[in-house]
């Protein structure tokens, strides 16, 4: 989910980026005001990262059970910034790959690999899957953050391009190379473009369809465990209506169709694929979020910025030193980025920004995934699922909708309880690493 369109203020010059000390300062001064309070470590923005706390991840949680050792997991992303510090430690390059190649639309050279030896194709140049890979496994190491299995491997599956399209090629040979490669887990934070909706009256679509499911049932069959987030779209993914942006590619090519029929979200609403919406750090549903009750699965924590002042309700982790970060750009508009010029990538200062989606709450339970692989190596992708699903804190509907709804509460989703609990905002409820982390 890395397309969505930002608003831009070029009314005064951009704050520069704050140093971690400053950040960690804030953090504590504004989360000590709310009932989620912070993290008192072990890294120096871990004050920030109220998405562990709320997750029982971090210090005074998970970390002192199970911190993900012997799994490994594949962020099916833009790939990962191979130098950054909280990454590094727990790359396995030899389980990387770029699928990206030379025919991949909008691709660029830095990307394009012919075989998974070239593993310098692997860099992220978008910075969406470090912060996607940062926030899963992020080191222990006293530099800044850490991830909800900070011990856990990380592989680097780069499928989508610096600009941010995932295609059906990169995305099913990603899946292959998982299931190929016995990854316990994979997380997919994208829908396969360029459609939001594949529908199957539509021969392409219906091929597009075909393909990726092929690929997660090998994955599957295979002991690999596939997280995705739900979307960003606001939709009711049980009763969807119309798509306004497809197809994304060529730019300007989208119109508006109906999709009420036989019309899927890839891969989030396959079999073999557990969907996660998205919170704030008002334990609400986010504003931008997809739900449902037959594809969301669980909750977990992408942010919403109207449940908290900027920055403090969107999700803080690590950024890849070789994205572009133009003056205009939101995050830097809006002061939303970190610097540490202690620890320096060549010439350049290591990064974290501040951004939300689903794509920020599906790592926290691909995560927790990880987890219970640690803990019980020989569980099927089913039975994961079924654990997370089973110890996930139980989520009631709100009395009132995201703040974002205020000025027209009658655009506000409407929730709905079964009696077994489950919502169609949460499913079985915010995920909750400590709980499922033991044996």
């Amino acid at each position: 989910m890395t397309r969505a369109p930002h608003a831009r203020d070029l009314r005064a010059e951009p704050p520069p980026p704050l140093t971690p000390a400053a950040a960690a300062a804030g953090c504590r001064d504004y989360y000590s005001t709310t009932p989620i309070g912070f993290l008192t470590g072990p890294e120096p923005l871990s004050p920030c990262q109220w998405d562990l706390k709320v997750s029982h991840a971090g210090r005074g949680g998970s970390y002192a059970v199970n911190r993900g050792e012997g799994a490994t997991v594949g962020v099916i992303d833009t790939g990962l910034d191979l130098d950054h510090p909280d990454i590094k430690p727990n790359l396995s390059l030899a389980k990387s790959c770029s699928f990206v190649t030379p025919t991949t639309p909008t691709s660029v050279p830095a990307e394009q690999a012919t075989s998974c030896a070239d593993k310098a194709k692997v860099q992220d140049n978008n910075g969406h899957g470090t912060h996607v890979g940062g926030t899963i496994a992020g080191a222990i190491n006293g530099i800044d953050i850490s991830g909800v299995a900070p011990s856990a491997t990380l592989a680097g599956l780069h499928a989508g391009t610096a600009e941010g399209y995932f295609f059906t090629q990169p995305v099913v040979d990603a899946l292959v190379w998982a299931g190929d490669h016995h990854i316990d887990a994979v997380n997919m934070s994208f829908f396969v473009d360029p459609w939001l909706f594949n529908c199957r009256d539509d021969a392409d679509q219906r091929a597009i369809i075909l393909a990726v499911k092929r690929a997660s049932a090998y994955a599957a069959d295979r002991g690999v465990v596939q997280i995705a987030a739900s979307g960003n779209e606001g939709n009711d993914l049980d009763h969807p209506t119309t798509d306004t942006i497809s197809p994304d590619y060529p730019v300007g090519s989208g119109t508006t169709r109906d999709v009420s029929h036989g019309c899927l979200v890839i891969p989030q609403q396959l079999p073999h694929v557990a969907s996660t919406s998205t919170i704030g750090p008002m334990i609400q549903l986010s504003f931008y979020s997809n739900y449902g009750f037959t594809d969301v699965q669980f909750t977990a924590a992408g942010g919403s910025s109207s449940q908290a002042p900027n920055p403090y309700g969107r999700v803080l982790n690590a950024y890849s030193a070789t994205a572009a970060l133009a003056a205009d750009d939101p995050i830097v508009v809006n002061g939303r980025r970190v610097e540490d010029c202690a620890h320096m990538e060549g010439s350049a200062c290591t990064r974290y920004v501040w951004i939300q989606g689903t794509s920020m709450a599906s790592p926290h339970v691909t995560g927790v995934a990880a987890l219970v692989r640690s803990a019980n190596p020989s569980l099927s992708p089913e039975q994961v699922v079924k654990r997370i699903r089973r110890t996930a804190i139980e989520l009631s509907c709100p009395a009132t909708p995201d703040p974002a709804f205020a000025v027209d509460p009658s655009t506000a989703p409407t929730c709905q309880r079964r009696g077994s609990g489950e919502t169609n905002f949460y499913g079985a409820g915010l995920v909750d690493a400590l709980a499922a982390a033991g044996g």
